[in-house]
């Protein structure tokens, strides 16, 4: 995954500070998402070369910090490029005039917004949604979260991480312009 310049946006012929201080935080996640993900496959790899389960399911209930520490890498992992995936989204939007400034943060929406301007499809639309309602249920209601939704966030992200990035390159590459 290589960082991509990005290309005129509509944002710049009316505010061309807040486009290049938005080009910049979007430059600096593109160019750091690679070492993450990288980070989170080694992260399940630690529980099988196919992210076993079973083992992670035994790693997630352990007393052992070790092994709950190798179960935690996997959920910073997820966090981590599930909040690059938020950001990206929102400071592109903002940059195609799709969302504003003070707009309250809203990942489902922003995704749905990406959706329709084309940047991303409907099936990779329905996953990052299932992945965000999985984030927002292991951080807001960790005490009840299970070996399994922690499991299936890891897999949604590591599956379609590359997908959603690459959408996004071509939608820089576009100037952020929609795609009907």
């Amino acid at each position: 995954m290589t960082s991509a310049a990005p290309g005129p946006a509509p944002l710049e012929a009316r505010d061309p500070q807040r486009a290049k201080a938005l080009k910049a935080k979007i430059g600096d996640r593109v160019s750091d998402v690679r070492r993450h993900l990288l980070a989170l496959r080694a992260a399940m790899a630690e529980f099988g070369d196919d992210f076993e389960l079973d083992a992670f399911r035994a790693a997630y209930s352990s007393e052992d910090p070790v092994e709950l520490n190798r179960v935690k890498a996997v959920e910073r992992g997820v966090d981590q490029l599930y909040n690059y995936i938020a950001e990206l989204a929102a400071f592109g939007l903002e940059l195609a005039e799709l969302r504003g400034r003070r707009d309250e943060t809203n990942a489902r929406r922003d995704l749905d917004a990406l959706r329709s301007a084309g940047v991303i499809s409907a099936e990779l639309t329905r996953r990052l949604q299932g992945l965000r309602e999985l984030r927002r249920m292991l951080i807001h209601e960790y005490a009840t979260a299970t070996a399994e939704q922690v499991h299936e966030s890891a897999l949604l992200v590591s599956n379609n991480f590359a997908a959603f990035y690459d959408a996004y390159r071509q939608w820089i590459k576009r100037g952020f312009a929609a795609q009907r």
